[in-house]
């Protein structure tokens, strides 16, 4: 089959933050098996995504924590992670999509691409450690955006009046 094109262009990838450590076992010197410690990682993600109305690029903002303070109660022997990648991407010129498919795509395709970039990225950095490649499992998307969709909506903000300035009165 011929892949179709998708309307959805990704124009570059870039990490902004890359925090990567490694904290032996103290207790277990012999026979450790990394994915022991690799499968009970919790990987905390949090995302946006922004629109530059000048340039009309927009930007999916993921920022991942593996077994941090941010992402588990106790730190894991092993790696701790905190990485934050951003994605550029802007629509095809003969895209004929309204703004709610745009948004789709980008909450779908555009989080899903950056987040694999992001994996990859931290496999090959990992790939030198003492432990070998680390990749994390793979996210439930729409679970994701459904928890960030409640994130908002159950924000203090969300629900409140916008204040008006005494020059706006």
């Amino acid at each position: 089959m011929i892949a179709k094109k998708s309307d959805l262009i990704l124009t570059g990838f870039t990490v902004v933050k890359n925090y990567i450590s490694f904290k032996p076992d103290s207790e277990r010197q012999e026979n450790i098996l990394p994915k022991d410690y690799f499968d009970e990682y919790l990987v905390n993600l949090d995302f946006d995504v922004q629109h530059n109305n000048e340039h009309d690029v927009f930007r999916v903002i993921v920022a991942v924590n593996i077994n941090t303070k941010e992402s588990q109660k106790d730190i894991l022997p092993g790696y701790s992670i905190q990485i934050t990648g951003i994605a550029f991407f802007k629509f095809s010129q003969e895209a004929r999509l309204g703004d709610e498919q745009k948004s789709q795509m980008l909450n779908n395709s555009g989080l899903s691409i950056c987040i694999t970039n992001l994996r990859s990225f931290i496999y090959n950095q990992t790939a030198s450690f003492p432990w070998g490649p680390y990749s994390f499992y793979a996210i439930d998307v729409n679970d994701l955006l459904a928890q960030k969709q409640n994130e908002v909506t159950s924000s203090p903000d969300y629900y409140k009046e916008p204040e008006i300035s005494e020059n706006e009165k």
